[in-house]
């Protein structure tokens, strides 16, 4: 084996398709370092193969041969193990106008999907030479550590400045994640390429989560016409880090640029031919075979604004979800028949959230719990709080018989302890997409890059959505017998940990088949592409294409 399977299936279909045949073609790596079957067999299974002993062997070899024990015929077998022959596949390349070195791979922002992109290109093209590109490194930044400039413009949205980071891990780094994926129930009438998205959502879901350990086989439940059930999987602390979760720096294959920021794509039409990077304050351009953008959604279209590859040549639209908390239950998680209580898989949380839709816009609702618990509120104030007070300290004495039930279920009986039982109903729904707008401004960053300006507007249209999720909600409680009170009407976009999931900017496409087209060598991967959130925290949704277009499409 000294050739990948997919550098032969190319290489057959030109012979296939060629008039004039050749008597012989050459079909090896032609990278002498490379070349071998040590490395090949090394770079594929990540194994360090266990050779004979060449010059032990060969002295017993020629011992036995002297002392007449061993024949010259035994002997030359002995040397045959050892032979080396040099091949030169420049012919075959030249008739087959066919490169059959290490098609070059470049992933740009080393993130959530960028590390896991890297990681699967590893596994599944072992052999091609993967670049993984970020501006920063190992120490995480935010938006002004790192240089960069947004402009937030009459609302209160602070997803860029607070919720997105710079460096190995991105934001997967700092806030983990909730594994959570679309399914037929989630869109009541979806485009093509959204059903396109869910498609590809069910058929790859268990992959995904295979890859971090966890499998979830809970289904989903109808409550009502337009009211569902869905479970997701928050990954633990010590998976949060997608970086780290995959080992991204301890990889050979994949080769880490930092502190690099791609400022521009070259092309020729649909292909693209190379990028412009700063690194260390000095302009460099870098050509490659494969492009992946991964770089969050508004640097990533930003980017594509700036290298004109997008149709929006100015102002580009996105929404986000808008938050509220609704209602605060007083009778326990049991709610109806179905029990909200969140449960432990290893050191992942199990959630459980009601999903619906309303005028064509999704929702979601899930259980807040222990904001009120007073021992973790005290213990905060006394760790971070300027001043020290005997009566705060009696407050968090008092209260350890809380925290020790908290821990005892938390760790015994694996499950979230509630504190009196109580918790906060929150409701997320999708802003519509018209609310959101993002434009450049000509001041410039630390990188002499130019800054955007995000304005998502709460629109009337978004209070009446709201209003009717909260109707829905309310209907089904009422209908179980849940004791609740309701909590005053109030819309923020300030909840930014677990609400920041831009959505709807670089989403017309007809279908997954246009989407994976859209450039001849690069795959855009960013919750921006999603044409809507649904009624989840969508990052894990986007992961199933990345798995479509490495396994399928990609050429």
């Amino acid at each position: 084996p000294l050739i990948c399977r997919e550098k032969i299936h190319e290489a057959l279909l030109r012979i296939i398709q060629t008039d004039k045949k050749e008597s012989v073609y050459l079909l090896l790596n032609k990278d002498k370092e490379e070349g071998t079957k040590y490395n090949f067999v090394t770079r594929q299974w990540n194994v360090k193969p266990i050779c004979l002993p060449y010059f032990f062997l060969m002295i017993i070899a020629k011992g036995l041969k002297s002392i007449g024990i061993a024949k010259q015929h035994h002997y030359l077998k002995v040397v045959g193990l050892f032979k080396r022959t040099w091949f030169n596949s420049a012919k075959t390349e030249q008739v087959l106008n066919l490169d059959l070195g290490k098609r070059k791979i470049a992933v740009i922002g080393a993130g959530t999907y960028g590390s896991y992109t890297s990681d699967l290109l590893a596994s599944v093209y072992p052999h091609e030479d993967i670049t993984l590109i970020d501006v920063g490194d190992s120490h995480l930044k935010t938006e002004s550590e790192m240089g960069y400039i947004s402009h937030v413009v009459n609302a209160p949205y602070e997803g860029l400045q607070k919720a997105r980071f710079f460096g190995y891990g991105g934001a997967s780094a700092k806030w983990g994640g909730q594994l959570l994926t679309f399914t037929e129930n989630d869109f009541a009438n979806p485009t093509e390429f959204m059903k396109g998205i869910v498609a590809l959502d069910i058929k790859y879901k268990d992959r995904v989560l295979a890859k971090f350990g966890l499998e979830n086989k809970i289904p989903e439940v109808r409550l009502e016409h337009n009211l569902f059930t869905k479970t997701g999987i928050w990954l633990s602390y010590f998976h949060r880090n997608l970086f780290t979760h995959f080992r991204i720096a301890k990889n050979k294959k994949i080769k880490l640029l930092s502190n690099s920021r791609v400022i521009k794509f070259l092309n020729e039409g649909k292909l693209i031919t190379g990028i412009e990077l700063i690194q260390h304050g000095q302009h460099k351009t870098l050509s490659f075979d494969q492009y992946f953008l991964t770089s969050g959604a508004f640097e990533s279209s930003r980017l594509l604004v700036e290298s004109g590859l997008s149709k929006e040549k100015g102002t580009m639209t996105f929404s986000d979800h808008l938050s509220q908390r609704a209602f605060k239950v007083k009778s326990g998680p049991q709610m109806g028949d179905q029990d909200f209580t969140f449960h432990v898989q290893g050191a992942s949380l199990v959630t459980k959230r009601f999903v619906g839709e309303v005028d064509g816009y999704s929702f979601y609702s899930q259980p807040i719990c222990n904001e009120d618990f007073p021992f973790f509120r005290d213990l905060k104030k006394l760790l971070f709080g300027h001043k020290f007070r005997a009566g705060l300290l009696m407050n968090i004495i008092k209260n350890i018989p809380s925290c020790v039930a908290f821990a005892w279920n938390m760790i015994i009986l694996k499950r979230m302890y509630i504190y009196k039982n109580e918790f906060y109903l929150q409701i997320d729904i999708e802003a519509p997409r018209e609310s959101g707008k993002m434009s450049m401004n000509n001041e410039k960053d630390a990188f002499g890059e130019r800054s955007v300006d995000v304005d998502l507007t709460i629109m009337p249209k978004t209070g009446e959505l709201f209003t009717k999720a909260r109707a829905c909600v309310k209907s089904y409680l009422d209908k179980n017998g849940v004791v609740y009170e309701e909590l005053p009407f109030s819309t923020s976009a300030e909840k930014y940990e677990d609400v920041y999931h831009p959505f709807g900017m670089f989403c017309d496409f007809n279908s997954v088949e246009d989407y994976f087209q859209r450039f001849e060598n690069m795959l855009v991967v960013n919750t921006g592409v999603l044409p809507r959130a649904g009624g989840i925290n969508s990052t894990c949704a986007v992961l199933p294409l990345v798995e479509e277009y490495v396994n399928n499409v990609m050429e």
